[in-house]
């Protein structure tokens, strides 16, 4: 068994965000009125190649066209205010995984731990995969 981490891309965030003040909607207000960026984090995805199971690729990082106008929702405050991503098609998990000699299209399984743009963005890479999410988050 072979495990990748897989670099898609930076974000970066709110300090608040990641500290976390306040409760409920006051915690959302604070994050958007924070003026402290974090630096640039990794956005991950995870390649499993196994003998058994084939490849499986945990979430699919982010896409390149978060840099798209209108890509995110314009009126959502979250994306305009609170969010930098930093992705260009290199970085994207088809063209990540393919430098490791893995072709997208002999991905039998996509896990997706949740439904974040920056877990499930890449997710257009895999068209033929058998895509599992838990039904909570789905």
């Amino acid at each position: 068994m072979k495990i990748h981490a897989i670099q898609t891309g930076t974000v970066r965030v709110k300090a608040s965000q990641c500290v976390g003040r306040g409760r409920g909607p006051m915690r959302q207000m604070n994050i958007m009125l924070d003026s402290t960026w974090t630096e640039p984090l990794p956005i991950f995805a995870w390649a499993i190649e196994t003998a058994a199971e084939g490849v499986i690729v945990v979430d699919t990082g982010e896409t390149a066209r978060t840099r798209a106008p209108g890509y995110f929702p314009r009126w959502h405050p979250y994306f305009r205010f609170a969010v930098k991503l930093d992705v260009t098609p290199e970085q994207e998990i088809g063209p990540r995984l393919r430098n490791l000699g893995i072709r997208p299209e002999d991905v039998r399984t996509v896990i997706l731990t949740h439904l974040h743009t920056d877990h499930a963005g890449g997710l257009h890479h895999f068209p033929k995969s058998e895509i599992l999410v838990g039904e909570a988050e789905f």
